[in-house]
């Protein structure tokens, strides 16, 4: 304890003393650290509030249940649960309709209703009413006695302004119909689902309102005590072969996966930020331990131990990385509100629904990101640490302060940057682990290392090469410029590969979302193709659960002289946690007006088998999750359906909800009518291809539109193709809105660790500045060295941190998205954006400037000249 006692004093007296007298220097690097800390934090916060609230709402809705009924591609029949409750291994049966509906006559986000049996219910799920029932009975008895009688949360029914006895119109894919809220659920158990946004009603009113009339969507099951696995097998014996019996974690499992690889990718992207901000630290630390060298020379003449010095300059760098993260808690709070909404918008729109009702600051997240912030910050300050316990008791005789060391180790730290380099192909090679591109990861940071090591090289040989060429421009400012920062470059290198990492990760972003951009671009205008698509109201929300209506169909039909009809199935199936859905269409009509975009196979080729139904192709995406590519089978099963064909092809597509099996849907509706489960309209949407209309396509179709909205009753959603493809592209370039924060972001943080590097160099040279003003030199002639010292420090940097950017952009767009998401891109480069940012990048040299050209003068030179004399 002594010891302690006394270590913290002398860091007091020797360490913090010493920054109180550079407040602004100690200020910049507690800014940087502060602001990467607060993105890293705000972000896996928001990652993790998102997870957290889908989990839960998984979990809510989901209850007790050990088992769950369900029919791939299909319904449940009802009379299953009266065969269920009869079984002694059983003891609550539950079941459950849900689907998402809209408040009619109200701009208002859909919210989901689930049908239950207010009864059976109570074995599986936690919810309650506080609110009295009519006669001051229970308010769930007037569920099943008050016919369109529901209950809704409390924050569901303060949106819409309703209290108990009040009435709502509500509209589904079918009908529109009035309820009545008997009650309003409590916040706890199932009503802190879906975010709050959802109601409950009697599952006979649910039939009658969706006409689903003897089916559910599943039948949850709770197990007596001593139920095990083997009970599990007999139940299935006792079910029907349109059904099976699965474990209720499929559906999270799923949307888990989707989410974590979203935000691992958007974790390792914000700890950028953190990365760059541990430059900051190296530099300030190393600036101390060189600048005070003399001083710690004194230090060790009078007995203290390299130990005492080591541990001085690492209790720098915690100090540092802690008071960070401490400033960093504010401004991470406000930040995390931003973050929370892009965030939950965009896992929404590529992923699973989420609702974030509820933002806490977990003890773990918290203690990770201080954890992460402190040694980050202590790594940093190992390296200067460890040059620090090295100096000897003889150096008190040198006058200068700036140790000749550093130039011996450029060879030797190039030589291991491109070790790491080289080890980057071999990384790229190898599989993700469980979906995550852990090697790709590795690549990542062993590129941008590998980069970084190598900056000190790179700005010795451009100060060397340099300068000739220089002093023709610049005379000889320019030409002392560069030959000081040839001389310093291991001082330098700390701030240029900060530099390097956030132009990197610039260029890469940059090349990697335009080729998203414009792959994305290219599928959607022939694959997405069509003048208008119809479907059920809300049909993609529900997951294409509901078909068209006989009469619709009918009345679509008749549009065949003036359009061709594409109709489609599709059908969501879950396999082995793997959400995929199967798009039967009609392969000739199609290929009439659109095409797919190959990666393996050719539609020429294929196109009689397809449209026989003797195959299948598939997306991307599913290929990747399911490891099965062409020649291999797709086999999968729709209620009694066993589809079993093989896969003649795969093809991008970047609908992000779990991958896509394209087949004939001729030929799935002769399976499907043979089995006798096919409804009477097979049909859950359709595209509009419209003849003749090359001179107003667009007025055609919303003509054409108004005519379809009138004809339907108000029960179909009909977009234009053009504004669907628009809308598509729109959520993709939101997808990157928070992507561009944390790279500008990085860059801020770059260029406060450029001006603090060329803070210290003005700093480390003060009487060799002043000399020279003393003996003549202009200040204007010394501003201009200093600008130019800046100058080439942003240069090098920028063209070494283009060249490691093309080289992550690489793994970024065919190794860890692809790893990720399963998806690949069409490699694209926006030179246009890349030019504009060489200037922006450029600016920043001379902004970071001014602060060192400020110092340069703080003093009149005779005055410092006799001070340090």
């Amino acid at each position: 304890m002594r010891h302690l006692t006394f270590f913290l004093f002398f860091f007091y007296r020797f360490s913090l003393r010493n920054m109180r007298k550079h407040p602004w220097r100690v200020l910049s690097v507690l800014a940087g650290i502060a602001i990467g800390a607060a993105v890293f934090t705000s972000v896996r916060l928001a990652n993790h509030a998102a997870l957290v609230s889908f989990e839960n709402s998984m979990n809510q809705i989901t209850g007790t249940a050990d088992l769950v009924v369900t029919s791939p591609g299909g319904k449940v029949p009802d009379h299953l649960v009266a065969n269920l409750l009869s079984d002694h291994r059983v003891r609550a049966a539950a079941p459950v309709l849900s689907a998402y509906v809209n408040a009619a006559d109200r701009s208002a986000d859909p919210f989901l209703l689930i049908g239950i049996d207010p009864l059976l219910d109570r074995g599986v799920r936690q919810w309650q009413s506080g609110d009295p029932g009519t006669d001051h009975s229970p308010a769930w008895l007037d569920l099943l006695r008050i016919p369109f009688g529901l209950m809704m949360t409390r924050s569901l029914a303060e949106d819409f302004g309703l209290a108990a006895g009040d009435r709502i119109r509500i509209e589904h894919a079918q009908q529109k119909a009035v309820f009545k809220l008997t009650g309003r659920l409590l916040p706890q158990g199932l009503a802190m689902a879906e975010g709050g946004r959802l109601a409950i009603t009697d599952i006979a009113t649910f039939q009658e309102f969706t006409g689903l009339y003897g089916a559910v969507d599943r039948i949850d099951i709770v197990l007596n005590a001593h139920a095990g696995p083997p009970d599990a097998d007999g139940l299935k014996r006792l079910l029907p072969d349109s059904v099976e019996l699965v474990p209720p974690s499929g559906a999270k499992e799923s949307g888990r996966f989707m989410i974590r690889a979203y935000q691992i990718n958007l974790s390792v992207l914000s700890f950028a930020s953190l990365f760059v901000g541990m430059f900051l630290i190296y530099s300030l630390v190393a600036l101390n331990a060189t600048a005070r060298r003399r001083e710690l020379a004194i230090l060790r003449s009078m007995g203290g131990s390299p130990r005492l010095l080591l541990g001085l300059f690492m209790a720098e760098g915690f100090f540092l990385g802690t008071v960070g993260w401490l400033a960093a808690v504010p401004l991470g709070s406000f930040l995390v509100k931003f973050m929370v909404t892009g965030i939950s918008r965009t896992v929404t729109n590529l992923f699973v629904r989420v609702q974030v009702d509820d933002l806490t600051l977990g003890i773990g997240e918290l203690a990770l990101s201080f954890g992460i912030t402190v040694i980050i910050s202590g790594l940093a300050a190992l390296v200067p640490a460890i040059r620090a316990m090295h100096v000897m008791p003889g150096e008190i005789f040198s006058r200068t302060g700036i140790s000749t060391a550093a130039h011996r180790q450029t060879v030797r730290l190039a030589i291991a940057g491109l070790s790491l380099m080289l080890l980057v192909w071999p990384l790229c090679l190898l599989p993700g682990f469980h979906g995550i591109p852990v090697s790709g990861y590795g690549a990542v940071v062993c590129l941008l290392l590998g980069f970084s090591l190598a900056a000190p090289w790179g700005l010795q040989q451009a100060g060397r090469r340099l300068a000739p060429i220089l002093r023709r421009i610049g005379a000889q400012p320019a030409e002392l410029a560069c030959r000081y920062i040839g001389d310093s470059g291991m001082r330098t290198a700390v701030s240029v590969g900060a530099l390097i990492t956030a132009v990197a990760l610039f260029t890469a972003l940059v090349i990697m979302v335009h080729s998203f951009r414009n792959t994305v671009d290219l599928w959607v205008n022939q694959t997405v193709s069509g003048d208008l698509f119809i479907a059920p109201k809300l049909g993609e929300l529900n997951r294409h659960r509901d078909f068209l209506t006989p009469a619709t169909v009918d009345y679509l039909k008749t549009l065949a002289p003036i359009a061709d009809l594409l109709p489609l199935r599709r059908i969501h199936l879950l396999e082995k946690n793997i959400r995929y859905q199967i798009e039967a269409m009609d392969f000739e009509t199609f290929h009439r007006h659109g095409r797919f975009f190959w990666v393996k196979g050719n539609f020429k080729k294929t196109n009689a088998a397809l449209i026989a139904g003797q195959g299948v192709i598939v997306s991307e995406v599913y290929a990747a999750r399911t490891g099965r590519g062409v020649g291999d089978r797709f086999q999968a099963r729709i209620q009694t359906v066993r589809l079993d064909l093989p896969i003649l092809g795969i093809v991008r597509d970047y609908r992000t909800r779990g991958g896509v099996v394209f087949m004939s849907l001729a030929h799935l509706t002769r399976k499907t009518a043979l089995a006798k489960t096919s409804p009477e309209s097979t049909w859950t949407g359709l595209r509009l291809y419209l003849k003749g209309t090359d001179t107003d396509t667009t007025g055609a179709a919303m003509a054409l539109r108004r005519e379809i909205l009138e004809n339907s009753q108000d029960t179909l959603n009909v977009i234009l193709g053009a504004q669907l493809r628009g809308a598509i592209l729109n959520i993709f370039d939101d997808t990157f809105a928070v992507t561009f924060v944390l790279l500008f972001i990085a860059l801020v943080i770059a260029t406060l660790g450029l001006a603090t590097t060329l803070t210290v160099l003005v700093l480390e040279r003060t009487k060799q500045l002043n000399t020279l003003a003393a003996v003549g030199a202009a200040p204007g002639q010394i501003r201009a060295m200093i600008l130019w010292e800046a100058f080439i420090l942003v240069t090098v940097g920028e063209i070494m941190g283009l060249a490691c950017g093309f080289l992550l952009s690489y793994l970024l767009v065919h190794v860890i998205n692809y790893q990720s998401f399963g998806w690949s891109f069409m490699y694209r480069v926006d030179w246009t954006l890349l030019g504009l940012s060489v200037p922006l990048i450029m600016g920043t040299a001379f902004v970071a400037a001014f602060p060192a050209v400020r110092l340069a003068f703080g003093l009149p030179p005779a005055q410092l000249l006799r001070e340090t004399g």
